[in-house]
């Protein structure tokens, strides 16, 4: 039987209980953070509790035992016989209550199609970059790229930007350059977004962050996303746009930068 760990405290996954009155639980008011474990190890810990703190301040919340997770973290991987495995690490937090969970993770494709959706992220949403409970718009957006046949689907924002996929962060390549949406379009600070920008700029390869337009997204050379699951995923199609057949030469250079630390 899975295990989880609750404010600190390990025990079997059926048995671990929220109250339904709970109105944290009832209003979907929960940070979480979903990240990948190989060898016991997260890649990105410190940036991930960084982003997960923040987003706990935002909302007003404070949960027990912040400064044991990476030990909670090893402690479960190793119960659910997933420390030499890859895993997939979830911990989610509403006021005053905190649980980890820990599942054995997919190998997931390097390539992937996208669509483009149909509902707009609010760039000024009091929620906007925060990675929030509140999951229901990205839930039913990924139904609607699954139902056109794709895996993934883009928003813009309200200025008809590009901010992010559903999941994930995005970047396109023009002419050799990188560029990825700045936070001001509303999308996620993502780990794996930090890290490819970080390892990319150290290689010697130009990253943006900047404004990227749909127009910009449409007509570049090569796109790609970026999650903690995913790593580096090379977008093949946008709708009815083929972008080629095979990953682009500076997609496959950043996952070797990623993959390499």
């Amino acid at each position: 039987m899975d295990k989880v760990i609750v404010n600190g405290k390990l025990c079997d996954a059926e048995s671990a209980q929220v109250s339904l009155l709970n109105k944290d639980m009832q209003l979907g008011l929960s940070v979480f953070e979903t990240m990948l474990a190989v060898g016991n190890e997260v890649d990105g810990f410190e940036l991930h509790m960084r982003r997960f703190q923040s987003g706990l301040d935002r909302l007003g919340m404070e949960i027990p035992h912040f400064d044991l997770l990476e030990e909670n973290v090893r402690d479960l991987l190793r119960e659910n016989s997933l420390d030499e495995k890859r895993a997939r690490v979830r911990i989610t937090a509403l006021n005053e209550l905190c649980w980890i969970e820990a599942h054995e993770a997919p190998v997931r494709s390097d390539v992937c199609s996208v669509i483009l959706s149909e509902n707009i992220l609010n760039e000024r949403s009091a929620v906007a970059g925060i990675k929030c409970g509140s999951y229901a718009e990205n839930y039913l957006a990924l139904h609607e790229a699954q139902d056109a046949g794709a895996d993934e689907v883009v928003f813009l924002n309200t200025l008809g930007e590009v901010a992010e996929a559903a999941t994930a962060n995005v970047f396109i390549v023009k002419d050799g350059v990188i560029f990825t949406p700045n936070l001001e379009s509303g999308c996620l600070p993502g780990v794996t977004r930090e890290l490819v920008i970080y390892r990319s700029l150290k290689a010697g390869l130009e990253v943006n962050e900047s404004v990227v337009s749909l127009e910009e997204l449409l007509n570049a050379d090569e796109v790609f996303l970026t999650n903690t699951q995913i790593g580096v995923q090379a977008v093949l199609r946008i709708g009815e746009l083929e972008l080629g057949d095979e990953v682009g030469d500076v997609t496959k250079v950043v996952r070797e930068i990623y993959l390499a630390k």
